[in-house]
């Protein structure tokens, strides 16, 4: 009726109501945001929901292509390379011993190279392979380097044995071959276990890339104090070969010696991309008597 006064009775009634509302409003809203996020969140094959994320959550730490593959280390940034062929063999990092040398107590025959099998080396410069030779009863060793597709041979060399477990290092003149900067190139190392019966030769494998060096790595190189800093400035530039030689090289020298050169270089075999920290150990040889031998005439 008009003039009529709603009774004070009621007044808190009705505001309680519309506290309620309000609450149970404003509880609804995430649930039916969350239930609606649910269905339309795309899903992976496997049925997981695939979001993104909370916009306030710090960026992942996801690398750049530039700064290469996972696993690196202080002394190795590795580069995304891949063997360029990938329907040809190849057997790099562990592979075994001589049938005859099976109880022979020494690791297997190993190439101190990254597991991919793909390493750079320098353009215009000489190469050196290490090679780990277990104990063997094989008399002759051969390392052979030939183009990518392998029809190729560019360069051959025989080694002598003994029969003394280490590392050895072979190094080729590449810039007496004239590698083009940029191509692969494939190597072996074979042990000659019957010289008599070829295809029972034990053998690792592994692609090389000379690359030419930049003008600013060549500036951080001449301001290098110590063949480790050197070796440190290649690794982080991707450069494989120089990298392991100077650590290898320091780890035998009586002047550049030094605590952190050998903490670089267990770094290094026991890096993820590596994989080799059962060698890092193992001694050093001068075994070898090592001869070029003249390549057959190509057709």
């Amino acid at each position: 009726m008009p003039g009529q006064k709603t009774p004070l009775s009621l007044i808190p009634v009705g505001f309680a109501v519309l506290v309620a509302i309000a609450i149970v409003s404003r509880l609804s809203t995430p649930l039916q945001a969350s239930a609606t996020a649910r269905e339309i969140a795309p899903a992976t094959p496997g049925g997981e929901l695939l979001t993104q994320g909370d916009p306030l959550d710090p960026p992942t730490d996801q690398p750049s292509p530039l700064q290469g593959s996972a696993g690196g280390t202080r002394f190795y940034q590795p580069p995304l390379l891949e063997p360029p062929s990938p329907g040809l063999p190849i057997n790099n990092g562990i592979r075994g011993k001589c049938p005859v040398d099976l109880d022979l107590p020494s690791e297997p025959l190993t190439a101190l190279m990254p597991s991919s099998g793909v390493g750079l080396t320098l353009a215009g410069n000489s190469t050196s392979f290490l090679i780990y030779l277990p104990s063997t009863s094989a008399l002759t060793g051969e390392l052979i380097l030939q183009d990518e597709t392998g029809t190729e041979q560019l360069y051959q060399m025989m080694v002598t044995l003994t029969n003394t477990p280490g590392i050895i290092k072979l190094t080729v003149p590449l810039d007496e071959l004239s590698l083009k900067s940029g191509e692969y190139y494939r190597w072996y190392f074979s042990i000659l276990c019957d010289p008599t019966d070829r295809a029972a030769d034990l053998f690792v494998s592994g692609w090389l890339k000379p690359m030419d060096v930049s003008p600013s790595l060549m500036a951080d190189l001449d301001n290098a104090a110590t063949p480790l800093e050197r070796a440190e400035i290649y690794g982080k530039n991707g450069f494989w070969y120089p990298t392991l030689e100077l650590l290898a090289d320091i780890q035998q020298s009586s002047t550049d010696f030094s605590t952190e050169a050998k903490i670089g270089w267990d770094e290094l075999l026991s890096s993820e991309v590596v994989n080799l920290e059962s060698l890092v150990n193992q001694p050093f040889l001068e075994c070898c008597e090592m001869e070029n031998q003249p390549l057959p005439a190509q057709p």
